[in-house]
């Protein structure tokens, strides 16, 4: 017994071996809930001595049943696993239904009609009825009513007189009576009328000594009803489950269900999970304050088992376009500067709404970055894998009439919609299925309206032929083999391979491999469901539909492909390395290294239409608990280029804002890439591979995250607006530049001269603020002017960046202060001031020469902001107007020099270059490519651009002084 507790805290111990007979165990995300609930079953097999064929286990998905039961296979061996009656809630009551749903007058030759099958009744019924609710709508509104109970003859009685609700109960009727006539029962048919039965015939459960359910907080109410009836005989119950991820309320689930539980049996023990196994204690602590808004919910908290970590990240973007050109920035930057530690698999993108994904799926097929979509196309929905699938339940059950009209002229067999029209009315009239009336109408039986064509009478009585010798062959295959070779049957007779060809030039070849590869499924899922898992124990008082063999396991295989929903093929040569796209509610139960969370405003998290915005909230919660090491979440300011502000979500408010986010992704220094490490039990990365990231940046990356402006503000004017992407050195960035026409010369953080157009004195002297008292610095030597009248840049170095033959020292400038106007040098022609060959601020020459070791005056600096980390060492980008073109970089690799780092508070965004800080000893950080040397420096706030002033922190318009560097030039162009 030992074995099964290892490894347990002491909460999941305690569950483990409870004596309780109703047990409900809260497991809030990444607290090992899997774990404790096999354990359990393992504890209750090997301790209370209980039969493994009298335990029922429930779970949600069949992902989790089968993880189940691979974890069970390790602890109690094969032999007792496979006894389990172990799957999802609709699974085991088809397996109720297939045995002992005779009782009721089901028969068990009954078949299932999917998602599909069930639109596509109601669609049909539109045609017919000419009713005018949305077929969708229909379909949810049937599907909420029998999750809350319901019947039909409930649905009648209750039936107002408005035309809505008349026209409801209308559909609802003709939907019932086509599922019957089909011998089909919908997915919550299967549910409904094993309650039918238990309640009639409660000895068919006699035999269960105890009951285990996971997900507990996403039952509707006849999952509930399903849990009393199949305990009634011991209510030996054990559930586990979270109240703050009830997020299946769309689905009629009850979050009320866990508070019913313990009123219905009142000696229920509640045992809390605490400690998370997944995420860091920063990622942990936001979601517990964004939960703990919700005033009604348990009192319960979570604790990490991690370090500390990153705090979690709210980026503000300008707009949807941004945001997804900054994920995919950042991607980039994550993937490239943690060495190694990160790949695109560990990276998941959660969105609320599918339709989110649009332009982050552009954004990232642009970049070239591979991704996968969670909760897209099945493999079994794929068109050529369905039409085979429906020949086959057309062979196992002739009567399903969606699934016969799906093959009627596929291939074509020359009949015409108007015929399959006339075919169905005539079955309507007969109250027969299409099958029946078919094979009447080709007997001569049955008259038809139109008499059919010969091409359409010979076509139907090859289809015919086909569905009757895929049934006779049936009755002589060994179990094992009946999909299998029905599937071969069926492609060989309609030649499917040269029809692929024909009908899908383009890709018949993948097509015809997802055929190779649904025999491969067949065979596995056949091998599967011939174990003693699909069989229920003999019980007294109830008899048992006695089923053939074959048939039978044909049924099991089309169940399984029904009721499945991530069964999907697994290509082992499609690359493993791809970032995930995902629905939250896909997300749910799944865990990733890194999570973004696009889009976290009002109107999209809370969603614009949700009744419930607890709901919401914990949506956000689960989003957020998917996170292992880093969590982003993004809040475009506009939700498109046009529309006006959006506003943050409410689920985030001020407080935890500043206490529990930061405004920037994190610098991956080597702190973080540890932290990042030890999370994820993997190993760091070494210095060399950190160094190596580093200098791999390419001339438009950044070591940190500063590309975008921290508060949402647009990117300067040398980043494309359209590719998302610097371009410092041609392309529509140069273009932009070269049509400027304006010479600058950037010197200090709040002066810079630039040779531009015409304003006039006297507005030029009614906008400069107040004189101000200049800060007292040490007599420097004045710096020789240029023949524009500008300090020029090439004089702040040292003699070995010129002529060989020059040996004075040009002393530095005379610096004037923050109130210099703006237009202060006059105008001159539209060459630069300094030859290129001559520029000292181009790479590989004068400020990032190797020989240059002496500054004449300290370099401008960037004021430190809370969006670079302490101690990290920025990477530095410079621009200017003057700079020469890429082509002119093919110099020697410079060497970053450690600057000044003194100079009075700055804006938090400002138009000089940024601070190049210290480089590091190792090889990797001492010599970088040029072209990384140059960035874009923040943008200035406004009360710092030249054309405005600020008195009191109020903002004066500008009356025609340019806010841009092309101003009011550009007006006559829009």
């Amino acid at each position: 017994m030992e074995a099964m507790l290892r490894g347990l805290n002491a909460a999941q111990r305690a569950a483990v071996t409870s004596k309780a007979s109703v047990l409900q165990v809260l497991a809030p995300p990444g607290s090992g809930k899997t774990k404790t609930l096999t354990s359990r079953v393992a504890y209750l097999l090997a301790h209370e001595g209980y039969r493994p064929q009298n335990v029922i286990c429930c779970t949600f998905t069949i992902k989790a049943a089968r993880e189940m039961r691979e974890r069970l296979r390790g602890l109690v061996g094969g032999d007792l696993e496979s006894k389990l009656i172990l799957g999802t809630f609709h699974s085991i009551c088809r397996r109720y239904l297939v045995t002992y749903g005779h009782l009721i007058g089901i028969p068990n030759s009954f078949g299932i009609a999917d998602s599909d099958d069930s639109l596509g009744i109601i669609k049909r019924l539109q045609k017919k009825l000419k009713f005018g609710m949305e077929p969708r709508v229909a379909r949810n509104k049937i599907s909420h009513r029998k999750a809350r109970g319901q019947r039909l003859s409930d649905v009648l009685k209750a039936t107002g007189k408005s035309v809505d609700a008349q026209e409801f109960a209308m559909i609802f009727e003709e939907y019932e009576t086509a599922l019957a006539t089909s011998n089909l029962l919908d997915y919550d048919d299967l549910l409904l009328r094993c309650v039918e039965l238990l309640r009639k015939y409660p000895q068919c459960v006699s035999n269960i000594e105890a009951l285990l359910i996971d997900e507990f907080q996403d039952t509707n109410n006849v999952q509930f009803e399903l849990m009393k009836l199949l305990a009634t005989a011991q209510a030996r119950i054990t559930i586990v489950g979270d109240p703050d991820q009830s997020i299946y309320g769309f689905r009629s689930a009850e979050i009320e269900n866990l508070t019913r539980m313990q009123e219905y049996y009142p000696g229920t023990v509640v045992i809390n999970l605490e400690e998370n196994y997944r995420s860091s204690s920063a990622v942990l602590n936001l979601a517990q304050d964004v939960i703990e808004q919700d005033e009604d919910r348990p009192n319960k908290r979570l604790k990490s088992t991690h370090c500390y970590g990153t705090l979690p990240v709210l980026r503000r973007l300008p707009n949807p376009h941004e945001e997804a050109a900054w994920l995919v920035s950042e991607v980039k930057r994550m993937t490239k500067m943690s060495g190694g530690c990160l790949e695109f698999a560990d990276i998941a993108i959660l969105l609320r709404s599918a339709f989110l994904s649009l332009l982050i799926e552009k954004a990232l097929a642009n970049a070239g970055i591979p991704y996968k979509m969670v909760g897209g196309r099945r493999f079994f929905d794929r068109v050529e894998v369905r039409l085979l699938l429906d020949y086959l339940r057309v062979i196992s059950h002739p009567d399903n009439n969606s699934a016969l009209l799906s093959i009627i002229n596929t291939p074509t067999r020359k009949v015409g919609d108007g015929t399959v029209a006339e075919l169905n009315r005539a079955a309507g009239s007969a109250k027969v299925s299409l099958w029946t009336a078919i094979q009447k109408v080709l007997k001569g039986e049955m008259g038809l309206e139109k008499k059919l064509s010969k091409p359409a009478e010979q076509g139907l009585g090859e289809l015919v032929s086909l569905i009757k010798k895929g049934q006779e062959k049936l009755k002589t295959l060994e179990p094992a083999q009946a999909p299998g070779k029905l599937i071969e049957l069926v492609a060989s007779t309609l030649r499917f391979q040269d029809y692929l060809k024909r009908q899908y030039k383009e890709d018949w070849e993948d097509r015809w491999e997802n055929v190779q590869e649904l025999l491969l499924q067949a065979r596995d899922v056949t091998l599967e469901t011939l174990t003693a898992e699909d069989q229920l124990p003999e019980v007294e008082g109830a008899e048992q539909a006695k089923v053939a063999g074959a048939q039978e396991v044909l049924a099991r295989f089309l169940a399984n492909v029904a009721l499945s929903t991530e069964l999907e093929a697994e290509d082992e040569n499609e690359l493993k390395s791809r970032i995930t796209i995902s629905t939250i509610h896909s997300a749910k139960g799944l865990e990733w290294p890194v999570v973004f969370v696009p889009a976290v405003y009002e109107g999209s998290i809370p969603h614009s239409r949700a009744e419930d915005t607890s709901e919401e909230r914990r949506l956000l919660y689960v989003a957020m608990t998917r996170a292992k090491a880093l969590l982003y979440m993004t809040f475009p300011i506009a939700q498109s280029r046009s529309e006006s502000e959006s506003i943050l979500t409410q689920f985030l408010p001020s407080n935890i804002e500043q206490n529990r986010l930061k405004d920037v992704g994190p610098a991956f220094n080597d702190q973080t890439v540890q932290d990042i490490a030890t999370i994820l039990g993997r190993a760091a990365p070494s210095q060399e591979a950190l160094a190596q990231a580093v200098t791999s940046l390419s001339d438009n990356e950044s070591q940190f995250d500063d590309i975008w402006p921290a508060d949402g503000s647009p990117k300067g004017p040398f980043y494309e607006i359209e590719t998302d992407m610097p371009s410092y050195y041609g392309g529509s960035a140069q273009s932009f530049v070269d049509a400027m026409k304006i010479n600058t010369t950037f010197q200090q953080t709040s002066n810079f001269s630039t040779v531009a157009g015409f304003t006039t004195a006297s507005h030029q002297m009614s906008i400069m603020p107040p004189p101000q008292e200049p800060t007292p610095q040490a007599p420097k030597p004045k710096l020789a002017k240029s023949s524009s009248g500008q300090g020029s840049l090439a004089t702040f170095f040292s003699k070995g960046t010129f002529k060989e033959d020059q040996k004075e020292n040009i002393p530095a400038p005379k610096l004037v202060g923050s109130s210099s106007s703006f237009f202060s040098a006059p105008a001159k022609p539209t060459q630069p001031s300094i030859p290129v060959e001559l520029s000292s601020h181009r790479p590989g020459a004068g400020m990032f020469s190797k020989t240059n070791t002496t500054m004449k005056r300290p370099r401008p600096v960037l004021a430190e902001t809370s969006n670079i980390e302490q101690g990290s060492n920025k990477r530095p980008y410079t621009c200017f107007s003057s700079s020469p073109t890429k082509e002119a970089f093919d110099g020697a690799e410079p060497t970053v020099k450690k600057l000044v780092n003194e100079e009075p508070p700055q804006p938090k965004y400002n138009t000089t270059m940024s601070t190049l800080q210290q480089s590091k000893s190792e090889p990797g950080y001492s010599s970088f490519r040029s072209g990384m040397l140059n960035t874009l420096s923040r943008p200035a706030p406004l009360s710092s651009m030249p054309g405005s002033v600020s008195t009191n922190g109020a903002m004066k318009k500008t009356l025609g002084v340019r806010r841009s560097m092309n101003g009011w030039a550009d007006r006559k162009n829009k």
